[in-house]
Parts: C-alpha cells; structure tokens; sequence
C-alpha cells in the first residue's frame, strides 16, 4: 500500500516555504554609511522587511565593535570606483546614508558627499540597480543659491552636486531631505513630508529617516521624487503616505536637475 502521509510529508520538506520565497525576493540592497546613526537603522528596518543586505563600512573591524558581526559587513571607500565596481555586483538596489566628517581635505564634502555619490550613482548604473535611495538634506536642493549653503565645507552645495548628478543617471531614484538629525529610534510620531521648497525647519529622529528609505525601494509614490521630512505631532503616524502622493516627480518641480550646457 502506498504510503501518502510519507510522500506529502516529504513534499513539504522539498518546497521552500512562502515566507522564504518572499524574503529571498526582496532583491539584495547595498547600503554605504551602513555604520552611520542613520544607516544603522536602515540596517534593522531592511531586515525587518527580508532584504538580502550588503554593508559597507570604511573599517570593518571598527563597525563589527559598534555594531555586531551579524551584519554583512563590506570594507569599501566611496572615493573608490574600482573598489565599488566590485562590491556593487549583483545588488538589486542601493542605499546611499554617507556623509563627511571633516569640512576640509580628501574627507570633506566635495569627495564624500558629492565625489562619494557621483561614484555610487555610476557604480549602480553599470549593475542596472533597480532603485537608489539618497539621504540628503532637507535645507539642500536646485532652488537654493550657493552663498546659503555655504556653510559648514559648502556641505549643502556639494549634497546639491551629488543630488543632481542622480537625477541625471538614468536611474529610478529617491532623494530624502530629513530636517535636523534627533538620534533616536522611531518613535511612531506623525511625520510630515513637504517640498523642500516650502521646508522652514523641524527635526526628525533617524530611525523615522530609515523608515521612509525602506518604503522608498518599494513605494511607487517616492518614484523620482525630492522631499524633506520633518517630525509633526499633529499628524497620525502614517498621514505622510497621503502626503507623498501630491509631491511631484521632479521633472514637474523646481527640484529637476539643472539642463546641460
């Protein structure tokens, strides 16, 4: 007699489970600034959602003593474009949280946060990244002259340059403005997305930040948008999703990428 309960039971053991499928499909997700206040919680929300995560760190040993060796941990310097050929190979999208240290020298803006971008945006064309998700800031952006973002290594002016040289990738792209930095995890707060344009101010925790970069590999209304995001108790907790949707793709805005020469 046929043993059906011993065939259904090694049929189970064969199919991988649902939950498993649907986590392997997620895509693998390279994150720079991994060990940053802010990428660190983009760490533990793209784990909470089932991404493959790929985190480069400038000194792995120094992000496994912060941090934990749970983490993929990938030594990588975004000065370096050979050196991100390779570590962007087979990754489905890209997360970019880097940020200068100094305001002068090889680290200051112009080579992290212009330079460093210019060199992830490249690196995930050549691997036809799905999506590249960029934190920059909410006092940043096309409509702002230069002598007021001068301050602080001209920071704002080179997030500008990095910010505009994504645009015009060809990628599809995502480019968050937080207000002030609170390091904090989320709080379950309202938040409130707007133009940076009509930005006046505000803070936001980075665990709030991480949240809305996650969404953003997945959310088809951050698709080619710039936004800040600022902390508003006012609001319930998800009324920003509402709010995302009458912010224009940047080719209808002000924050569209400057036209070539």
């Amino acid at each position: 007699m046929t043993d059906w309960r011993a065939i259904f039971l090694a049929l189970v053991l064969l199919v991988p489970s649902v939950a498993a499928v649907g986590e392997s499909d997620r895509g693998l997700v390279l994150v720079a600034g991994a060990s940053g206040r802010t990428g660190i919680q983009v760490l533990r929300y793209l784990r909470d959602q089932g991404y493959a995560i790929r985190a480069l760190t400038t000194n792995r040993e120094r992000a496994i003593e912060r941090h934990g060796d749970s983490w993929d941990w990938v030594e990588a310097d975004v000065r370096d474009p050979e050196r991100l050929a390779e570590v962007t190979k087979d990754v489905d999208y890209v997360i970019s949280a880097i940020g200068a240290r100094t305001w002068e020298g090889p680290s200051s803006p112009e080579f992290i946060d212009f330079g460093g971008v210019q060199n992830l945006a490249d690196a995930a064309v050549t691997v036809e990244a799905k999506h590249f998700v960029l934190v920059s800031s909410a006092a940043a952006g096309p409509h702002r002259t230069r002598s007021n973002m001068a301050q602080m290594g001209n920071v704002r002016y080179w997030k500008t340059r990095g910010e505009d040289h994504l645009k015009l990738s060809g990628l599809s792209y995502t480019i968050i403005g937080p207000g002030g930095l609170v390091n904090e995890p989320s709080g379950g707060e309202g938040l409130r997305v707007l133009s940076r344009r009509d930005y006046e101010g505000g803070a936001i925790t980075v665990g709030d930040v991480a949240m809305l970069v996650v969404d953003a590999l997945s959310n088809p209304d951050s698709k080619n948008k710039t936004f800040a995001a600022i902390r508003d108790d006012a609001l319930p907790p998800d009324a920003w999703r509402e709010l995302l949707k009458f912010i224009q793709p940047d080719t209808a805005t002000d924050e569209k990428p400057p036209t070539a020469d």
